[in-house]
């Protein structure tokens, strides 16, 4: 049987401030969203601002595939962001078990050298060099394997596997458990909000990254949609004549809805590990 707690005025007047703030920053992000929504569907070329379209065409949406604008950089983003996260989480976890446990010899150190990382960075510069060195230049790989492993999400999965319980590792040692049985059988099952918030931390920052396709491939059949885009978008590269000049900045939009969709996709699944493994991760250490 619960107890309802009778919370005061102050808290009351608290309760409604903070709901009151959190709409006004939920309608900042929501109503552009909105607005560049409904001009993919507007057959007004009108840029007042409104929510509900003037009229209704798809015919945005069927110049963009039929034109094949954002198809091979849709596939490419697809591919290279589908790798990342798995090389990813991989190479996360294996980093972030053995820096959770206790027992491990000169655990503080390499705790100190993974920050390093967050604390000073050389640029873009040594990166470059070292993938042109390693011969990855012009490939996928350059886009998968340099920057695998992010720092702060190690740290918050690692976090995250601090919580759990030391009796239960040892349980299954005693039982004969291998260390690697012990973290597929036991430690990943318990780590479901964890591994859930940092694949999406991978999955959006590789999905929204432009820069390092810039300067390490060349081939324009290995762009990837961002780049695509942010062409598309700033540099306004598209054929006016295949369609009206005065409905451009539709089109531009449009792509730009295309390519939240996998991110929109994905996030509703993950969205009920995503408090609870952020904030375990981020507190705990």
């Amino acid at each position: 049987m619960s107890i309802a707690i009778k919370k005061t005025a102050g808290e009351r007047a608290f309760q409604i401030f903070s709901y009151i703030i959190m709409g006004i920053l939920a309608l900042t992000v929501l109503l552009p969203l909105l607005y560049i929504l409904q001009l993919t569907f507007s057959t007004s070329p009108d840029p007042s601002f409104r929510i509900l379209p003037q009229g209704f065409t798809l015919d945005h949406y069927r110049y963009v595939i039929e034109n094949d604008l954002i198809a091979r950089p849709f596939l490419n983003s697809l591919f290279v962001t589908s790798c990342y996260v798995v090389v990813s989480m991989v190479l996360t976890v294996c980093f972030a078990y053995p820096l959770s446990r206790t027992e491990l010899v000169g655990r503080k150190f390499l705790n100190f050298l993974v920050v390093i990382p967050m604390l000073f960075s050389l640029g873009f510069l040594p990166k470059y060099l070292l993938v042109k060195d390693l011969g990855m230049l012009d490939s996928f790989s350059s886009l998968i394997f340099p920057g695998a492993i992010s720092t702060f999400n190690l740290i918050v999965l690692r976090n995250f596997l601090q919580t759990i319980p030391d009796s239960l590792i040892e349980s299954a040692r005693l039982d004969g458990c291998s260390e690697l049985r012990t973290l597929w059988s036991i430690v990943l099952p318990l780590s479901t909000a964890a591994l859930a918030t940092v694949g999406l931390f991978y999955m959006v920052g590789s999905w929204n990254s432009y820069l390092d396709v810039m300067l390490y491939i060349n081939d324009p059949n290995k762009h990837t949609l961002q780049v695509v885009l942010r062409t598309l978008v700033m540099e306004n590269t598209m054929d006016s004549t295949a369609v009206d000049t005065q409905l451009v900045k539709n089109v531009q939009y449009t792509t730009i809805i295309v390519a939240l969709i996998p991110v929109m996709i994905v996030y509703p699944f993950l969205q009920k590990y995503f408090v609870k493994g952020i904030m375990i991760g981020s507190v705990k250490g």
